[in-house]
């Protein structure tokens, strides 16, 4: 048996959550499709199993009823508990609306340990009646919502990890390393290994191409392999000219003058200045741009002699579907292709780059969309535009490294508007928008964040004395994420 857990993804936020809390303890695992068949996971031969579904009441994928006869522990969580239960015998009743919190009485088994009872955050319940060689597990009230088949080391619970939630995490272990037998070893240099071996088994004495965008997946994907290759990775990177102030030139301070990648630049500014005129909708901005991107790094790609294409995508990437906003080429020449960090999340990857000694600078800097400042003009994205943005873009940001903001923060940047019935039709509006988040997995719980008052002050001083045309500025509090101006870099 391989040392690992083997996570069904019933719900993205939860397996996110569930894959990177075990990780951090060390405990290595892995996310696959809830579909996935009972004969699979047999090939694979992990430790144990976790179910990870959601917590809406509502439960939309299909268990394969063979995973419950493996032969190897299984955990049910949230709205798959009681399925997996009822693939085992058991009758699960009406479902019952709690949305609060409430006391769960534990009953004794291998992961519960001393643990009696807890406050937990329930929202929907579907009470079981237990067959013969089924006993209960955890109690709300009357009605069981967990259940444990002890012979087949089979586990359920209808509730999820919390956050900050220590008795769901030591339950967690106690089911991975007493009930599955997994041990300790995972950690970023663990990973590191992993991945160097398998850029080295994939490329033999030949050579790969890396597409670089400047984030800090793409950054970390070049480094690893470079340190595999050295001369015989090339790397691809575009300048768009719809990038940050500097950007281009601190990327290739950094990557090609400090590190020695093998670093080919695409000098595009023209074809997307051409390909965004006339366009305002940000859907037709967004396609328009990638398309471009792919066009230009085919194009490039086409005349280069290579063994292996390495892409950055990540776990949060794939698992969101999201591989439209993103620029994969088209492989014309029939060429493989790796993903190294494709099951790795964002701040995992963070971790990773700290490990390879890349500069905090590069690791600490904050996510940035492939489409650019494109996204973040509103209306038609002319030059004219995008150098005024430029230039506001780079005031806030040295306002917030000023006031020492820039680690605390998980985004930040502003955005262009035409201000509204003026008759100046060159007046602008300048939005500007600063999150914070918890990264547990992926991106939930963005919130604005509560700059100070007086460096609001300042930067409206100073951007309306280097750019008249900004005739009012405002601070949008509204939480969560914009939408299509919050694609990120991979």
């Amino acid at each position: 048996m391989q040392d690992q857990l083997i996570i069904l993804n019933f719900d993205k936020q939860y397996a996110a959550a569930l894959a990177s809390r075990l990780r951090a303890e060390k405990i290595y695992c892995r996310i696959l499709p809830g579909s996935t068949l009972a004969r699979d996971i047999r090939a694979i031969a992990p430790q144990g199993l976790v179910l990870a579904g959601g917590v809406s009441g509502q439960f939309t994928g299909e268990i394969d009823p063979e995973l419950m006869h493996l032969n190897i522990p299984a955990l049910a969580l949230g709205d798959a508990a009681p399925v997996a239960a009822a693939l085992l015998g058991a009758e699960a009743w009406e479902k019952r609306t709690v949305k609060d919190v409430a006391t769960v009485r534990f009953f004794p088994s291998a992961i519960t340990g001393d643990l009696e009872e807890i406050e937990r955050q329930l929202t929907y319940l579907s009470p079981l009646h237990l067959p013969e060689g089924m006993t209960p597990l955890a109690q709300w009230e009357d009605a069981v919502i967990g259940a444990q088949h002890p012979e087949k080391r089979v586990y359920t619970l209808h509730f999820q990890l919390e956050a900050n939630d220590m008795d769901m995490m030591d339950l967690l272990l106690r089911f991975a390393t007493q009930v599955c037998g997994c041990t300790p070893w995972w950690g970023e240099e663990a990973f590191i290994a992993q991945a160097k071996a398998a850029i080295a088994g994939r490329v033999g004495e030949g050579r790969a191409v890396c597409i670089m965008s400047g984030g800090l997946s793409s950054g970390v994907n070049a480094v690893l392999a470079h340190r595999v290759l050295g001369d015989r990775l090339q790397c691809l990177y575009v300048d768009s000219g719809l990038l940050r102030q500097g950007e281009t030139e601190r990327f290739l301070a950094y990557y090609r003058d400090r590190l020695g990648l093998n670093l080919k630049v695409i000098h595009a500014e023209s074809h997307f200045v051409e390909a965004l005129e006339g366009l305002d909708k940000p859907e037709d901005k967004q396609a328009v741009i990638l398309r471009t991107l792919q066009e230009l790094l085919e194009g490039a790609m086409r005349t280069m002699d290579y063994d292996l294409l390495l892409l950055p995508a990540n776990a949060s990437q794939l698992m969101d579907g999201d591989t439209a906003a993103t620029p994969m080429p088209r492989i014309t020449q029939d060429k493989p292709v790796l993903m190294p960090l494709s099951e790795l999340f964002k701040e995992e990857i963070r971790f990773v780059g700290e490990e390879l000694g890349m500069s905090q600078e590069i690791t600490q800097m904050q996510p940035f969309p492939w489409t650019g400042l494109a996204l973040r003009v509103s209306g038609e994205c002319t030059p004219q535009k995008l150098a005024l943005l430029r230039q506001v873009d780079a005031i806030f940001s040295e306002e917030i490294l000023a006031a020492g903001l820039n680690k605390k923060l998980w985004k930040y940047f502003a955005v262009l508007h035409r201000l509204p019935n003026h008759p100046d039709q060159g007046a602008a509006l300048i939005m500007l928008r600063a999150l914070t988040a918890s990264h547990q997995g992926g991106e939930s719980g963005a919130q604005a964040a509560r700059l100070p008052y007086d460096m609001l002050e300042r930067f409206t001083a100073r951007v309306r004395a280097a750019s008249p045309q900004v005739r009012k500025v405002v601070y949008d509090l509204t939480p969560g994420s914009s939408g299509r101006q919050e694609f990120e870099w991979q």
